[in-house]
């Protein structure tokens, strides 16, 4: 059976993602030209135009929060391994990043890379543009490339589900390997840096001690044991091991985020994703993600959806 092609995946005798080319070629015809390029892409995407829309979870994102907090408590108090899984909902994301924040806030990091960002596409179709704004972090992949670039024991899944780094194997050429591998770039090397630091008073928050992958540390100027590791999305597993939400679902005000686990028939996150369309670029790969993309229209208009950038 011959492999599927998608729009990620290396065509053969090609390394680079058609993705990769798109936007190489619309960062080389110019701004006006390529959003006239990707609104004709929307409107010739027919699988859009014929899917139903869905309507979006009605229920309040307090409810929602309030929800899976229980569900994580009691699936921790069971007794039994989780399956940790994230959905998300592009529809009710609106691109404010305070996940981004929360993100940063819980899980230090300095201007080399972040643990999760929100993408930002614009598309100039019809009486006004629309916004399409994408969460992204580590896909806690069940066959992560990552792991293939490395030794064995640098990079492990732990019995949830959650990938985890050794910080102390994971280091200097490693890492970088590690880092190149992701081919959703949810991976970074970190450098060292704090954004305060050469200023007139660095900032106390950003040395603090914090928890990672069951360790402490502190991101501090000349003594910083994470310089030169690899570093990434961890689902806030040190918030998970005591009954805590990760600290980008509970501040999402769109409730564009779901998350619980996947073993319990009745959890949010798989009664979520029941029925609906949902996005397959990420599983053509063969990773076999934990964060699930809703493939569903935008309400208003059922001509853009995920095809819009991944066709």
């Amino acid at each position: 059976m011959p492999e599927p092609t998608t729009p990620f995946a290396p065509q053969k005798g090609n390394d680079e993602p058609p993705r990769r080319k798109f936007l190489q070629a619309l960062a080389a015809v110019g701004s006006g030209a390529a959003t006239a390029f990707v609104g004709a892409k929307v409107l010739a995407s027919r699988e859009a135009q014929a899917a139903p829309v869905p309507p979006v979870l009605a229920e309040s994102t307090g409810n929602l929060i309030v929800r899976m907090q229980q569900e994580l408590e009691a699936a921790l108090a069971s007794g039994k391994t989780p399956s940790w899984l994230m959905v998300v909902d592009t529809r009710k994301c609106i691109g404010c990043d305070g996940c981004t924040i929360a993100c940063r806030a819980e899980n230090p990091t300095g201007p080399a890379g972040s643990f999760r960002r929100v993408i930002q596409l614009t598309l100039p179709i019809g009486p006004r543009p629309w916004a399409i704004y994408k969460p992204a972090n580590c896909l806690q992949c069940d066959d992560p490339p990552c792991a293939k670039a490395v030794p064995p024991g640098m990079i492990n899944k732990r019995p949830d589900g959650i990938v985890e780094f050794d910080y102390s194997k994971l280091t200097g050429p490693w890492a970088k390997a590690a880092a190149e591998a992701c081919p959703f770039k949810a991976v970074h090397v970190d450098d060292g840096r704090t954004f305060t630091e050469n200023t007139p008073r660095p900032q106390a928050y950003e040395s603090r001690s914090f928890v990672e992958n069951g360790a402490v540390y502190a991101r501090r100027p000349g003594a910083n044991p994470l310089a030169g590791v690899a570093r990434k999305c961890t689902f806030c597993s040190h918030l998970l091991d005591v009954g805590v939400l990760p600290a980008c679902v509970t501040t999402c005000v769109g409730g564009a985020m779901y998350f619980g686990d996947a073993n319990s028939p009745t959890s949010l996150v798989n009664e979520v994703t029941g029925g609906r369309r949902i996005f397959r670029g990420h599983q053509n790969l063969g990773v076999k993600p934990r964060v699930i993309y809703l493939q569903e229209s935008m309400p208003g208009a059922p001509h853009i959806d995920c095809a819009a950038c991944h066709s």
